[in-house]
C-alpha cells in the first residue's frame, strides 16, 4: 500500500509529458516530415510509442521495482502527449470558430467515455483473465485507432498560415495570460478535488473498492454529459456567458460534494461535479481554440494546456494539503471558492477583447 504522498508523486511524475506539450506542439507546427503531414506522423509515432510501453509494462512488477515501472509509464504518458498535442493541432486546423463547441464536447466527452468504459469493464476483466490482459488491451487499443489515422485528410499546407517564431509575441497581450491564468485556477481547483475523491469515498466513507469504482463511473458519467452538453450550449450562449456557467456549477458542484455520507447523497453530489468537470474543460477549451493563432496552432494550445497540466499538479500538492489539514469536505468548499478569482479574470478577459475591437 502506497501512502498518499507516493500516489501524489507518481501522478505528478505522469503529468510531466503534459506539462512539455509545447515542445510537441512546435516540432509539429514546424516540421513535416517527408511531406506526410505536420499532424498524422506524429499522431502515428505517439500511439506505437504508447502501445510499446502499455505492453511492456506488464512484465514489471509495481511492488518490486517501482523505479522501472515509473519509467516505463512516463514513456507510455509521453507518447499519449504527443498523439493528444497533434491531434489538438489537426482539430485546429480543420474546425471552423462555429463547430469548435462540438469538436471540444467530442473530445472531452469521448475521453470521459473511455475512462468510464475502463472503469466498468476492468474490473470484469481482472477477475476474468487477471490485470495483465487490461494492460495488453491498452496496448491493442492505440495500434486498432493507426487505420483511422491514415484516412484522414490534412488541409494542404499552402492554405494554412506558415509557421513563424513571431507568431509567439501573442503569449505578450494582456488577453492571452489573463485566459493562461484562468486555466491554471480553474484546473487547480477542479483536478485538486478530482484526486483525492477515491480516497475519500474509499477511507473517510469506508465503502468497498466495487462501490467507490460505481461512484467514480457516476462522476465520469456525469463528465461525459457536462461536456456534451457544452456543445449544445456554445450554440446558444456566447463564450463569456460559458465560461461564467461553468465557474458557478464548479463552486456549486464542489460544495456538493461536501454535503452529507449518505451513498445516494455522494452519488448525485459525484454526477454534479463531473458534469461541471466535463462543461469547464470543455468550454475552456473552446476559448483556447478561438485563441491559438493558426501558424502556431499546436504549439499555442500546447501552452494552454500546459498552463491546465500546472494546475493540476500544483492543485494536486495544495488539495493533499488542505485534506491532510482540514478532511476532504472542507478542501472540497475551499478548492471550490477559488473559482470565484475566474469569475473576475473572466470579466477582465472580455473587456480587453471589446477593447481591442474597438481600437
Amino acid at each position: 500500500k502506497y501512502t498518499t504522498a507516493e500516489v501524489c508523486f507518481f501522478q505528478s511524475l505522469l503529468a510531466i509529458p503534459f506539462i512539455l506539450k509545447i515542445f510537441f506542439g512546435l516540432i509539429s507546427d514546424a516540421w513535416n516530415p517527408f511531406k506526410l503531414g505536420h499532424r498524422k506522423p506524429f499522431i502515428i509515432f505517439g500511439l506505437i510509442l504508447q502501445a510499446i510501453a502499455m505492453y511492456a509494462i506488464t512484465y514489471i512488477c509495481p511492488k518490486t521495482n517501482l523505479e522501472t515501472f515509473a519509467v516505463i509509464a512516463l514513456i507510455a504518458s509521453t507518447g499519449m502527449a504527443l498523439y493528444d498535442t497533434c491531434t489538438d493541432g489537426l482539430a485546429l486546423d480543420t474546425s471552423t470558430e462555429k463547430d469548435r463547441g462540438i469538436v471540444q464536447g467530442i473530445m472531452i466527452g469521448g475521453r470521459a467515455a473511455g475512462v468510464l468504459v475502463l472503469l466498468l469493464g476492468g474490473g470484469i476483466i481482472k477477475d476474468a483473465i487477471g490485470w495483465n490482459w487490461i494492460f495488453h488491451i491498452e496496448a491493442i487499443l492505440p495500434l486498432a485507432l493507426i487505420p483511422f489515422v491514415m484516412f484522414v485528410k490534412e488541409p494542404d499546407e499552402k492554405t494554412i498560415e506558415p509557421f513563424h517564431w513571431s507568431s509567439f509575441k501573442d503569449f505578450k497581450k494582456p488577453a492571452i495570460l489573463v485566459l493562461s491564468a484562468i486555466g491554471i485556477i480553474y484546473a487547480l481547483t477542479i483536478d485538486g478535488i478530482y484526486t483525492f475523491l477515491s480516497d475519500y469515498l474509499r477511507n473517510d466513507l469506508s465503502l468497498s473498492v466495487i462501490v467507490v469504482s460505481q461512484i467514480i463511473a457516476i462522476a465520469m458519467a456525469g463528465r461525459i454529459v457536462g461536456a456534451l452538453s457544452s456543445s449544445l450550449l456554445s450554440r446558444i450562449f456566447n463564450r463569456k456567458t460559458s465560461l461564467l456557467i461553468a465557474i458557478g456549477i464548479t463552486i456549486a458542484g464542489s460544495a456538493s460534494l461536501a454535503i452529507g455520507s449518505a451513498l445516494y447523497t455522494v452519488a448525485i453530489a459525484a454526477f454534479f461535479f463531473g458534469l461541471a468537470y466535463g462543461y469547464y474543460t470543455a468550454v475552456y477549451g473552446v476559448v483556447a481554440m478561438d485563441f491559438s493563432h493558426q501558424g502556431i496552432a499546436a504549439s499555442m494550445f500546447a501552452i494552454f494546456m500546459m498552463f491546465i497540466n500546472i494546475g493540476t499538479v500544483v492543485g494536486q500538492s495544495l488539495g493533499g494539503t488542505l485534506t491532510q489539514s482540514f478532511g476532504f469536505k472542507s478542501m472540497s468548499v475551499i478548492m471550490g471558492l477559488l473559482n470565484i478569482i475566474n469569475i473576475f479574470l473572466v470579466i477582465i478577459l472580455f473587456n480587453l477583447i471589446k477593447k481591442k475591437k474597438e481600437a
